[in-house]
């Protein structure tokens, strides 16, 4: 990651460093600084279509609650700012994400380590304040039930714990100390002591991660609903297993650093488990309100409309004619989203809606700003 005395001390004065690479090719091959391999490209496509995706929906989140924003909405817009920002650190950093022995020496200086030291200080808000407003959603859609209200708030102490000491401890490793300059930070090895600090905060969010997808399930499972509707609910919280398994690739590539070989790479491919973690952290908190919007807003439109009724004649037009009643014209099993106009159903995650569970009352009652004919 940056350079160490030992390295800088055996270079001859006068030296070009930017005709030295890091590391010798494994293969005895020369250095390629023109165009290696690189997690580059990678790193920005992923970035591309996973920040349109966080924008889009937080958007959506905001557009369907703007007459009533909660504390839940506005941790999502802190946590989608930092998301914003960390990425940007890592694209602005990302030509060092190729094999040290594709890399120039050069390249190491004092704004990379300036870099570091913002990743670090950004890194745990950025997870905690999506976390955060899951776990806020959680106490609004469930505010009966005592269980999952508890649960939530020791998943807010959690999850603090889990990503604001660590990212205070990482910085002590990246950032001058008294006496020090950020060159005395380059050519230490100091950041290596902290990679250990990252593993830890990397296991805590693993921990954090779980707890997060298993919390409601016990709740949405003892509902008095149709199974196909208990799935439905399930695979809308299901969408956090994907923040399990990049925060499990993120302890994997963490712990990799600590033999410090090919270090460029390295970071590359943690880079990308970072974006995809804090991205898909912030998602997964708006997705159920972006599919209210979707219902309220999207299907009704003219052109929605159209779409739909093109893509219902085209699959009717396939359908066989077995002289029985058409099947478009059975009741639809119930969607997030759907269009049609209907009695309110409990299943339905929206800010109005209160559920309780069989634990706490004779049957599932709902509470919604509608009225129920």
């Amino acid at each position: 990651m940056l350079l160490s005395k030992r390295l800088t001390a055996q270079l001859p004065p006068n030296v070009d460093l930017c005709a030295i690479p890091l590391a010798v090719n494994p293969d005895g091959l020369p250095p390629n600084f023109e165009n290696p391999p690189s997690l580059q490209p990678t790193l920005i496509g992923i970035c591309v279509v996973l920040l349109t995706f966080s924008v889009v929906i937080t958007a959506g989140r905001l557009y369907a609650n703007k007459s009533a924003l909660k504390l839940a909405d506005y941790f999502m817009v802190i946590g989608l700012t930092l998301n914003l920002a960390v990425a940007g650190v890592l694209l602005s950093r990302s030509r060092e994400y190729r094999h040290a022995w594709d890399t120039p020496i050069c390249w190491y200086t004092t704004a990379l380590a300036k870099l570091d030291f913002v990743e670090g200080l950004l890194a745990g808000p950025a997870l905690f304040f999506p976390k955060a407003a899951i776990f806020l959603f959680y106490l609004q859609i469930f505010s009966v039930n005592d269980t999952i209200r508890i649960g939530s708030k020791i998943g807010l102490v959690l999850a603090f714990i889990a990503y604001f000491p660590t990212g205070l401890i990482t910085t002590y490793f990246t950032v001058p100390h008294i006496g020090e300059t950020w060159d005395d930070v380059v050519t230490s090895t100091r950041p290596v002591q902290g990679v250990p600090v990252g593993i830890t905060a990397a296991a805590a969010s693993i921990i954090v991660d779980i707890y997060v997808f298993v919390l409601p399930l016990p709740t949405v499972f003892s509902l008095n609903m149709a199974l196909s509707r208990k799935i439905q609910l399930v695979g809308l919280f299901t969408t956090a297993l994907f923040g399990i398994v990049a925060s499990v690739i993120s302890l994997v590539f963490r712990v990799a650093l600590l033999g410090f070989v090919d270090s460029g790479w390295q970071l590359g491919r943690l880079a990308i488990t970072i974006v995809v973690e804090n991205n898909v952290a912030i998602i997964v908190g708006s997705l159920p309100a972006f599919t209210n919007f979707l219902r309220i807003y999207v299907s009704q439109t003219a052109l929605y409309k159209s779409i739909r009724s093109k893509l219902s004649l085209a699959s009717n037009s396939y359908a066989p004619d077995s002289g029985q009643k058409d099947s478009s014209e059975k009741p639809e099993i119930w969607t997030f989203g759907s269009p049609q106009k209907r009695q309110p159903q409990y299943d339905q995650l929206t800010d109005s809606v209160i559920l309780k569970t069989q634990a706490t009352v004779p049957e599932v009652t709902l509470i919604t700003t509608h009225e129920i004919k």
